[in-house]
């Protein structure tokens, strides 16, 4: 499915300039770049009021170690009395600094645990690794995000190569719907007859994602994650009625809770009709 066109935000340009003129040199002395794309809201077009995302791929065995990034985050980060905040995770590496009051969020990965990543979705299945990244949330923001720097038009192989959305992915979210939307509807009642709330929500996020993961599917839409999800709908043209059940959802209160499950059974129905229609 094609999003619908979102308004660039007149700053975004000159974020873009500072990480072309400033940022990206100082990284290139670091090892071999062959990557870099920008993602999330601002870039989506949300809201200026966001950090700029950032995702650096580099064509060597290990990103750059936490000790080598660190002069240059330093440099980069222009609040006072603020250590370089740099932060190794097993899949990821992550490191936030401050340009110009613009706080700018940079992501790191190599180049063979980016493609993995991406060749698990067109896959349709797990290959075992264990990642901090949620695989199809990680597709969602390379494929509807902008590239900055491709230097042997990775980023545009692959954005080629996922422009046909994977019927593998439609088919997992089908079963992860089938599979537990029954046992999600019975627990949520069975939590609200005990008045258990903390656990109630904890399953009603849970039953949500679900759902949301599979209706963006079935609309051929990589699903974007958690964030600015009514936005989302909106871009890439979901139901109406999606939305609007959605909305329904979080205006719950108090007694009124008991719509809350009764707008994700709608969502669900939704989902269901959907299946049988593709």
């Amino acid at each position: 499915m094609e999003c619908i066109g979102m308004s660039p935000l007149p700053r975004l340009e000159m974020h873009r300039t500072i990480l072309q003129q400033q940022v990206l040199p100082a990284y290139e002395d670091l090892g071999s770049l062959c990557l870099i794309y920008l993602l999330g809201s601002l870039v989506s077009g949300y809201t200026e009021d966001a950090d700029l995302d950032v995702m650096i791929v580099w064509n060597d065995v290990d990103v750059p170690a936490a000790s080598l990034r660190e002069p240059p985050v330093a440099r980069f980060d222009k609040r006072q009395g603020v250590s370089p905040f740099i932060v190794d995770y097993r899949d990821i590496h992550l490191e936030r600094y401050v340009i110009a009051g613009q706080e700018y969020n940079v992501a790191h990965q190599t180049q063979v645990s980016f493609e993995a990543m991406l060749q698990v979705i067109l896959d349709g299945r797990r290959d075992g690794t264990e990642r901090v990244l949620d695989p199809l949330v990680a597709t969602a923001g390379f494929s509807y995000g902008e590239l900055l720097l491709d230097r042997e038009a990775l980023g545009q192989q692959w954005k080629s190569r996922l422009s046909v959305f994977p019927p593998a992915v439609k088919q997992e979210c089908r079963r992860a719907v089938l599979a537990h939307r029954q046992a999600y509807l019975t627990d949520l009642k069975t939590l609200m007859k005990r008045a258990d709330w903390f656990k109630f929500h904890c399953i009603l996020i849970e039953a949500l994602r679900t759902t949301m993961r599979a209706l963006f599917a079935l609309h051929e839409v990589y699903c974007p994650g958690d964030k600015w999800l009514q936005q989302s709908i909106l871009r890439f043209g979901l139901d109406a009625e999606v939305l609007a059940c959605f909305d329904r959802v979080f205006e719950a209160q108090g007694s009124a809770l008991d719509r809350a499950v009764e707008q994700h059974a709608a969502l669900s129905r939704l989902t269901m009709v959907n299946l049988a229609s593709r």
